[in-house]
């Protein structure tokens, strides 16, 4: 059983995924989660104040899957083991459309505390990619922010569905998002296998 707490979060993800940040209201997600005006305030400074906390949440659940079917295929290849954790993120996005639309689009609209967070959220995924430079023919002329570079390119192409309508169907743009993120490491010619593998 959820705490009021959580049922606060869970009605703010839910409400900014339905109505967007900006027109969703504290009053929305009290009556949502069920509890008073009051209630909420006595959690949370603000609406922003719970919306940060939400994403927070919706981060740790998804950097938490990704890591794991990461680690899970220890051993295995390292484009092997980015199709495993890109399928984990695109299965979870795809079955949970509001925490998609929340962590990737709605994010935006807060203001620079969260524009933060999604930078250093982001950053978090950069260690999966580093270990490209272990199979990069040219590693050493990489530049150091490749891995930034990658995870944007995919990131703006997940943007681009969710806020389409089409979070369900992450799963389409799969072979897409792997291209994006191995080509700067294998260069065009294999990560297109790749892409063609999936």
């Amino acid at each position: 059983m959820m705490s009021n707490r959580e049922r606060v979060l869970e009605a703010m993800m839910r409400e900014a995924a339905a109505k967007g940040y900006e027109a969703a209201t504290v009053a929305d997600v009290a009556c949502r989660a069920g509890i008073s005006r009051d209630s909420f305030d006595e959690m949370f400074a603000s609406k922003e104040d719970c919306f940060l906390a939400a994403y927070d949440g919706a981060i740790e659940l998804l950097v938490a899957r990704v890591s794991s079917a990461f680690e899970a295929a220890a051993g295995e290849l390292w484009t092997e083991r980015v199709v495993l954790a890109l399928r984990a993120m695109v299965e979870l996005f795809a079955a949970e459309a509001d925490v998609a639309r929340m962590a990737i689009v709605e994010v935006a609209a807060v203001g620079e505390d969260a524009r933060v967070r999604y930078r250093t959220a982001l950053d978090r995924f950069v260690p999966f990619l580093e270990e490209g430079r272990t199979v990069a023919t040219s590693a050493h002329e990489l530049p150091t922010d490749t891995a930034s570079f990658a995870i944007g390119g995919a990131t703006s192409l997940i943007f681009d569905e969710i806020r389409a309508g089409r979070g369900a169907e992450l799963q389409g743009i799969l072979p897409a998002l792997v291209f994006a993120v191995t080509m700067p490491y294998l260069g065009a010619e294999a990560a297109e296998a790749e892409m063609q593998r999936i």
